[in-house]
């Protein structure tokens, strides 16, 4: 019988079995991915706010960012500076340290162990994998935006839907910069970035409801040529929108299950981990007083997490609709934005102040 059982270790799953270990429960964590960091499903580009929230170290950081560079679909460019460093990670090494985190609290993780389905019983949850049975008090889906937990717990997900994909490639940056280009005939629905490594290679990519790899491959070669060499592909889902519940009897979701995402800009690493350490409290205190229950876990779990970024969300979607302005309104709105830049930079890039 373990305390909670955590599906789902990436840095989100992780970071909740490590707190939640080190009040001295019984964590195990499952996840079907062979190893902890692989396969890369996320550009990486975060606040200064991820260390502190994740306990991973400065070491994972891989170039620092100073400025962002907004462009209109005619070529209309916007500048703003960061108040505070934006930072581009080696996600593999974020996850595989924050992973190492809940090993050394003592929360057990199980690879390549694919959930099925859970069964409620008369004191737990009889947990199914492709690799046996488990049993457990709590059960906590943290295994991303299109989650298998939410659905087997019948907890309905937003329909806000983007793939989103990506290539490191080589050519000529500015490293203290990250570029965002808009426009319906660049990327309908959201946005393409550019993510400096270094001077001479970038993560490119975008996220769009249909034809990514289309739009990434037409926008790799207006903006560095056809014959740009590249490494490390990769792809993945982004859904937002906020939820009616995250929590049911016995079960939570966190991170990209909870859709706990900005919506203006797809990352959900901030996010997730404010959302995990809401979950590891809602697991303590649900284990200590033995109240395992929805309206118990609503209102410790669901209710406070959501004070702190139901906020953010909701401004997050507002920025997030001038994605779908047409193209000479948002060109005008960077002509705007030029004469209002002193209040633009001081805007938080999670929304969270």
């Amino acid at each position: 019988m373990y305390d909670v059982l955590i599906v789902g270790a990436g840095p989100v799953g992780c970071r909740v079995g490590e707190l939640v270990s080190k009040k001295g429960f019984k964590v195990l964590i499952i996840d079907k991915k062979k190893e902890i960091g692989k396969p890369v499903r996320c550009s990486a580009l975060v606040s200064h706010r991820i260390f502190k929230l994740s306990g991973v170290s400065k070491d994972v950081v891989v170039n620092v960012v100073k400025k962002a560079r907004f462009y209109s679909s005619s070529g209309n460019c916007l500048e703003l500076k960061s108040k505070k460093p934006v930072y581009a990670m080696d996600r593999e090494k974020f996850d595989k340290e924050i992973g190492r985190n809940a090993k050394n609290a003592g929360a057990k993780i199980k690879m390549s162990t694919v959930f099925e389905n859970f069964k409620e019983e008369k004191d737990c949850l009889r947990v199914k994998t492709k690799k046996g049975t488990f049993k457990t008090k709590l059960l906590v889906g943290a295994d991303g935006p299109d989650s298998t937990v939410a659905r087997v717990a019948n907890i309905p997900l937003p329909d806000n839907l983007l793939v989103a994909v990506q290539r490191t490639v080589k050519s000529s940056y500015d490293s203290d910069a990250v570029e965002l280009w808009f426009g319906s005939y660049v990327c309908p629905d959201f946005f393409c970035w550019v993510i400096p490594e270094n001077e001479e290679w970038a993560r490119i990519g975008l996220a769009t409801p249909r034809r990514a790899m289309e739009y990434l491959e037409k926008f790799i070669t207006n903006r560095v040529g056809k014959k740009a060499k590249h490494k490390d592909e990769l792809s993945g889902l982004i859904r937002f929108g906020l939820m009616k519940d995250t929590v049911a009897d016995r079960l939570l979701l966190v991170g990209a299950a909870a859709s706990q995402t900005k919506p203006f800009s797809g990352g959900g690493l901030t996010y997730g981990q404010i959302g995990a350490k809401f979950a590891a409290d809602a697991c303590v205190k649900s284990l200590e007083k033995e109240r395992y229950d929805y309206e118990f876990l609503k209102r410790n779990y669901d209710e406070r997490w959501k004070e702190k970024l139901v906020w953010p969300i909701k401004k997050g979607w507002v920025l997030n609709r001038l994605t779908h302005l047409s193209d000479w309104l948002f060109d005008f709105s960077v002509n705007v934005g030029k004469f209002s830049k002193f209040i633009l930079e001081g805007i938080d890039m999670d929304l969270l102040d």
